[in-house]
């Protein structure tokens, strides 16, 4: 395929929301397996008990650092969960939401001819809605990491401390 053929953007177009779209699968994948271990570690750690020769400092940066680790826990889960937003400038149907906004049959028919006359527009409004959300998933996933490792390190002073 040649710059000048007619299908060339769409085939651009075509291989960006599928690379995009691949790599929100990767970040799900990622953000469940971590999710996974940041729910059983404190499950695990808690099973022993807080030891009771435990000191007031080691217990504080205990009870901090679980909730750093909580916290990161739940950006985790933020990570996972469905985005429903969309941050497009131009109409159309481009994901689910769109046929749940109050439009009749005939309306979502028109938006979608409108739609299929432009079709690199169209797959180029989902590279860039699919690509804010690869975007926040991402931002999510590393705030949950540097918590989950903040935390993870008050509990491990919280052990050297006693």
């Amino acid at each position: 395929m040649t710059a000048g053929e007619p299908d060339a953007g769409h085939y651009v177009a075509e291989r960006l929301l599928l690379t995009v779209r691949e790599d929100l699968g990767r970040a799900d994948v990622k953000a469940s397996i971590l999710l996974s271990g940041a729910v059983a570690v404190p499950a695990l750690a808690l099973g022993r008990g807080v030891p009771t020769e435990a000191s007031g400092v080691a217990l504080g940066l205990l009870a901090a650092g679980g909730a750093l680790w909580a916290a990161g826990t739940l950006l985790l889960l933020a990570v996972v969960l469905p985005r429903t937003g969309t941050v497009r400038s131009v109409p159309g149907p481009t994901y689910y939401a769109d046929a749940l906004r109050g439009t009749d049959l005939e309306e979502l028919r028109r938006a979608t001819a409108e739609a299929g006359a432009d079709r690199v527009s169209w797959l180029l409004t989902q590279f860039q809605d699919v690509s804010v959300i690869l975007s926040a998933k991402y931002r999510w996933l590393r705030r949950s990491m540097w918590l989950l490792g903040a935390g993870l390190l008050l509990a491990f002073l919280s052990a050297v401390v006693r």
